[in-house]
């Protein structure tokens, strides 16, 4: 039976010039070539194979999966590096007008969400339920499509991919209690809370395990507010939704005394209740992601009480770690490279000269349920490092791979197929 512990093996490829071709790295599969700018001066977004990457050796058997868990080592990490950049793409308008002469509308975070049920029937097969936020960025205000198969209402079982929630409503609950004072950037016995919450993305047990540490962000943040968190306080999502069960460890022997650098302190009685079970739907994963990334664009949507130290925290660890040996951490550090694998990351560091982002959070189901949440920022600067208007892309993909009718390796491919079915498009502004 499949775990969720793997190698994070992040690579790090060199930055690339813009007009560069877009070689087939680790992960790109074969098929992957050209550069960005076409000979008119439009984006030229490279084909790749239908089918992802073979599996090497070691992901041919044992308990470990080639895109759940990185087996094969294929992660790649930014060529630049910078914990406070904001995603650099620019668009000029809130349309676009698809193959087929459909207008495509962009709305504000203002404007209720309405998503479009059917683009992606016919992209990728109805046993994969995915739902996709698709982002512009138009005179510095975020603005928002949402895709699905027509799965993006249905509640289910998210597993471990709602480990970043318990953190961040962690760090809320402590800036809040302490006056702001006290946050996700805090140590306790020594150990930054960033350290942690890299551990839980990474599943390298260093130094506790990830299950163990979701039920300490859990016990932090308290479940009941959890639970709030996904309805009136935050996200307003539908009653039948909840969230706030454990994660099947229990928390480590850390002691809930929180300390900054500024010496702040805080102590926090913890919360040992069992919560509610945690029942979430795409929709529901995809848009808490999207605003926690956005905090500071979308100032609306904001986590109440997180801040943005908090968020920075939260996708790339500590900022002065004592564990993690890599900048890359936080939800950079999660094992799953679905959304590398959607596509030739040799292309995407060249086109993006190293800007380009991921952030994602993992799920594996005792029933053989694959699951991933996950932000990509993949832009396209010029010569002078400037945004390229309307070239480059920016989403959120919450997908789920159900049970039966395959093996468990076999659905780690077909949810990584799914994704190569979807990227793509995205990439060329064609879904």
């Amino acid at each position: 039976m499949g775990g969720e512990a793997g190698a994070s093996g992040a690579g790090g490829a060199g930055a690339g010039g813009v007009g560069g071709a877009g070689g087939a790295g680790a992960s790109g599969g074969a098929g992957a070539s050209g550069g960005v700018a076409g000979a008119g001066g439009a984006l030229e977004v490279p084909e790749v194979s239908a089918e992802p990457p073979e599996p090497c050796e070691e992901a041919k058997s044992g308990s470990y999966f080639q895109f759940l868990d990185d087996v094969c080592k294929a992660k790649r990490s930014p060529g630049h590096v910078d914990r406070g950049q904001a995603c650099p793409v620019v668009d000029a308008t809130t349309t676009e007008v698809l193959p087929g002469g459909k207008t495509a509308v962009y709305r504000p975070s203002s404007e209720p969400i309405e998503v479009e049920g059917d683009a992606l029937k016919g992209v990728i097969p109805d046993e994969v339920w995915m739902t996709v936020i698709l982002i512009r960025r138009v005179g510095g205000v975020p603005h928002y499509r949402y895709l699905s198969n027509g799965s993006h209402e249905i509640a289910h079982q998210p597993w471990s991919t709602t480990k970043f929630l318990a953190a961040a409503n962690a760090a809320s609950s402590l800036r809040i209690a302490s006056d702001y004072k006290v946050g996700l950037t805090a140590s306790v016995k020594g150990i930054p809370l960033g350290d942690l919450v890299t551990t839980m993305h990474a599943y390298d047990n260093n130094p506790y395990s990830s299950n163990a540490l979701g039920r300490y962000f859990h016990d932090i943040g308290g479940r009941a507010r959890a639970n709030d968190l996904i309805h009136e306080l935050w996200l307003q999502r539908p009653a039948g939704e909840t969230f706030g069960g454990n994660y099947g460890e229990a928390a480590p022997p850390l002691g809930y005394s929180f300390s900054e650098a500024s010496g702040a302190t805080l102590t926090v009685g913890p919360d040992t209740s069992a919560g509610p079970a945690n029942k979430l739907s795409g929709l529901t994963l995809a848009e808490a992601l999207k605003r926690l990334v956005l905090h500071r664009e979308d100032g609306a949507t904001r986590l109440p009480g997180i801040q943005w130290a908090d968020v920075e925290t939260l996708l790339h660890g500590a900022a002065q770690p004592e564990y993690a040996a890599t900048p890359w951490g936080g939800m950079s550090a999660d094992t799953a490279i679905y959304l590398q694998a959607g596509h030739d990351p040799e292309y995407i560091e060249q086109r993006s000269q190293g800007r380009w982002r991921v952030y994602s959070k993992l799920g594996l189901g005792s029933d053989g349920t694959f699951l991933d949440v996950g932000y990509a920022c993949y832009p396209v600067l010029d010569g002078g490092q400037k945004p390229v208007p309307g070239w480059g892309r920016e989403f959120v993909i919450a997908a789920r791979q159900q049970t039966g009718g395959a093996t468990w390796r076999e659905r780690d491919r077909r949810l990584a197929r799914a994704y190569r079915a979807v990227i793509p498009l995205i990439l060329k502004g064609t879904l």
